[in-house]
């Protein structure tokens, strides 16, 4: 396997090169393998998932200052998940370079969610010992971002969503949701998004993005009209 190519598609390039080939190392291709004394990716998955979560944890709480712990938990869970592992480690193409067993690969191994996601742990496991925690955190974070976009538009509540289906049952109306400005050059836009009730002014929101800044305003209009956020 040319490894140098995985390499490049996580933004890492190890200088043991030993940890990498371990985590890419299922136990099933070990157990084929005995006489080659090979380790299997378990331990550094052990010591991945811990990164990743501490990582996430870390991000979530500078991101969003305002936000309290069970909304943090919530969204902790869901970027720690499998499914959202596996969303990465498909991106990074992760399953062409693992090493299976021929049970395993005939199963359709390298499709498999789980596994992949494990893989991914284990990987991020072996950048942390090969590096630093603030490199991987930067390495995880780059993979995040390019899987699911930038931190700040992951969001696991959607207060636009709820903002409409909260006035329909409870005003029988819609709010409206408008960009009222946006400022700053092309690469490096601010929009500022308002929401009206009734003519009625219950929100303002800004961001990088229009969905970020309407993000913002309908969160800001759910307050305004005493909606329960956690």
């Amino acid at each position: 396997m040319e490894l140098d190519l995985l390499e490049e598609s996580l933004g890492y390039t190890f200088r043991n090169k030993d940890l990498l080939q371990e985590a890419l190392m299922h136990t099933t291709y070990v157990n084929e393998h005995k006489d080659l004394s090979l380790k299997d990716n378990q331990r550094l998955e052990f010591l991945g998932d811990t990164v990743i979560n501490t990582v996430i944890t870390t991000r979530l709480f500078l991101q969003f200052p305002e936000e309290k712990e069970g909304a943090l938990t919530k969204k902790r869970a869901e970027l720690i998940s499998e499914g959202a592992l596996f969303k990465i480690a498909r991106l990074l193409g992760l399953g062409g370079f693992l090493f299976l067993g021929k049970g395993e690969e005939m199963d359709s191994g390298r499709k498999k969610a789980s596994l992949i996601a494990d893989a991914y742990e284990a990987v991020v496991g072996a950048i942390y010992l090969d590096s630093s925690f603030e490199t991987a955190l930067h390495v995880v974070e780059n993979h995040y971002e390019k899987a699911m976009g930038t931190f700040e538009d992951i969001s696991i509540t959607d207060y636009k969503s709820l903002l409409l289906e909260y006035c329909q049952s409870q005003f029988k109306t819609m709010p409206k949701i408008t960009v009222v400005d946006e400022r700053g050059p092309e690469h490096d836009k601010e929009f500022e998004v308002r929401v009206t009730l009734n003519e009625r002014s219950i929100g303002l929101g800004r961001g990088r993005n229009k969905k970020r800044a309407a993000q913002v305003a309908c969160k800001e209009a759910l307050r305004s009209l005493d909606y329960p956020l956690s």
